[in-house]
């Protein structure tokens, strides 16, 4: 009896393994770039101890402009580091940037969905403070081109990246969410601003968390996030405070390595000094799309097509010309 109840432990604990590498486990394949120093550092706002990484490279110019990159639910700024393949650290030894990882409240972000069940919301931690903060210490430290700071992010990040271009648009310049869209209106608490900023949204048509066409959030059965609008009308919401006419100026298509498939539909919206764009990925889920790094199929798909780093900073690049 003892022999066999070991099996099955054991055959359970195999199976268990296997199921978790399938469908959860997700990794990065790329190291990350040695030219450069992971500094760390905090700082005190509204009385609670707020921390943060930032890649610093070898060789940094003068007036370097500063890009925060944001985590999603549950996670940390080390997370979004190989999350994105390190791809704005090996992009930061060229471009002249500092990539910045802070870390929300209990691994959480306030962003703008008044439901959301998780402390940073419920205790109404103020976010924009904290970045403000962070942008003044940079400013300082390393006087940086306080006209050239972006924020990207994945899931909740992505989120309080639109909650930054809501609320401080003076200190952001641009914004990229991954895989989140803009909650609806009656679930919205962000105080809008109404100035317009350049967006750039990603978002999957397979994503099991974010839906593409808008609807219920919902992760491991908890829905307190609520609704959120389709992707096109998180991008309309935009156009509409930019004044962009109704049809993209520039549309164009990512292939599928080197087949006729298209992996990715891009379009376009200017307007004076304002961009838009909205990247509909086809058959990608919950995920930071890039080459380097994979996701277990709980996420709906990997988009291997399109390097997210490369695409997010090529943006903040143009909207900052």
């Amino acid at each position: 009896m003892v022999k066999w109840v070991a099996v099955v432990l054991v055959s359970l604990v195999l199976v268990g393994a296997g199921l978790y590498g399938y469908y959860i486990h997700s990794y990065s394949r790329v190291e990350p770039p040695s030219a450069g120093v992971l500094k760390r550092d905090s700082l005190t706002v509204d009385g609670l101890e707020r921390t943060f990484s930032y890649y610093l490279p070898n060789h940094l110019g003068a007036r370097p402009a500063l890009v925060f990159v944001l985590h999603g639910s549950q996670g940390r700024g080390e997370d979004i580091r190989w999350q994105t393949a390190f791809g704005f650290e090996r992009l930061a030894e060229t471009e002249n940037f500092i990539a910045v990882y802070p870390n929300g409240f209990e691994h959480h972000w306030n962003d703008c969905r008044a439901s959301a069940s998780y402390s940073a919301n419920t205790q109404n931690i103020n976010d924009p403070a904290f970045f403000t903060a962070m942008v003044s210490y940079f400013s300082e430290l390393y006087d940086i081109d306080e006209q050239r700071v972006f924020a990207t992010g994945l899931s909740n990040g992505g989120h309080m990246a639109y909650r930054l271009a809501m609320e401080i648009p003076d200190r952001i310049r641009a914004v990229a969410p991954i895989a989140a869209n803009l909650p609806v209106p009656e679930n919205n608490d962000c105080r809008a601003s109404g100035q317009p900023v350049s967006v750039a949204v990603f978002n999957g048509t397979n994503d099991p968390i974010n839906p593409y066409d808008g609807g219920l959030v919902e992760i491991m059965g908890d829905s307190s996030r609520g609704e959120v609008l389709s992707s096109d009308d998180t991008v309309a919401y935009w156009r509409h405070l930019a004044e962009a006419p109704a049809h993209p100026t520039k549309r164009w298509q990512v292939m599928r390595g080197n087949t006729n498939e298209v992996a990715a539909d891009v379009r376009e919206w200017s307007s004076g000094d304002t961009s838009l764009r909205l990247y509909q990925l086809f058959n990608s889920g919950h995920v930071v799309p890039s080459a380097q790094v994979h996701y277990g199929r709980l996420f709906g798909g990997n988009m291997p097509d399109i390097e997210a780093a490369d695409e997010i900073w090529g943006f903040f690049r143009q909207a900052s010309e």
